[in-house]
């Protein structure tokens, strides 16, 4: 079972002012991705190569929001990293090793259309039955779909990811089980992306 840190969800109350943001560290505007249908969010998105990407989250104006992510979004105030996803061609294996672990799973499908008329599917799965909250990945199979990162703006490279949590011990065993290689330390819950960009080097937290 082959798996790789796929993007990182940069959460933020406004799109045009977490695009800004990001830009202003960064250097480097991304691009407007598209909105999830039912989620009542809508994204931007920042390349790193090899298939890896940043994510700017923020609620959907032109969705209704009620108890959605997006309305959640709406009432943060700083831009934050939300939690990442990781990229698995097909999820028949993951799901055994979760079984065995004493986990469960969600699966769920996901779509949305770019600006250029692309329509994209994938499937997530979540993690069910464990107590690391938002420091557990959730996985994504992006199908036959292009992957983001093939259209989304250049110029960043990702250097580094690491994760802090309280049950870090635990978390790396079940990351050990299924062969997920992170950087997870123990502390309050909270992500650091470090990436080479124009303006230099940048850490996101």
């Amino acid at each position: 079972m082959t798996m790789q840190l796929d993007h990182i969800m940069f959460a933020t109350n406004d799109l045009d002012t977490g695009i800004k943001h990001v830009e202003s560290l960064t250097g480097v505007k991304a691009e407007y991705g598209g909105s999830h249908p039912g989620g009542g969010t809508r994204n931007a998105l920042l390349s790193f190569g090899g298939r890896q990407y940043l994510e700017i989250l923020a609620p959907d104006p032109h969705q209704e929001s009620v108890n959605t992510l997006g309305q959640s979004l709406g009432s943060k105030t700083v831009p934050f990293i939300r939690t990442w996803a990781v990229a698995v061609s097909g999820f028949d294996t993951l799901k055994g090793v979760l079984h065995q672990s004493g986990y469960g799973c969600n699966i769920i499908d996901m779509s949305r259309t770019r600006p250029d008329g692309v329509q994209l599917k994938w499937q997530l799965l979540f993690v069910e039955g464990h107590e690391f909250g938002l420091a557990m990945p959730f996985f994504i199979d992006w199908l036959e779909s292009p992957h983001p990162s093939d259209q989304a703006p250049g110029g960043c490279e990702l250097i580094s990811f690491s994760v802090l949590c309280p049950e870090a011990d635990k978390f790396n065993i079940l990351a050990d089980s299924i062969g997920l290689e992170v950087e997870v330390s123990a502390g309050e819950k909270s992500f650091a992306a470090r990436m080479n960009t124009p303006k230099g080097l940048v850490t996101l937290h």
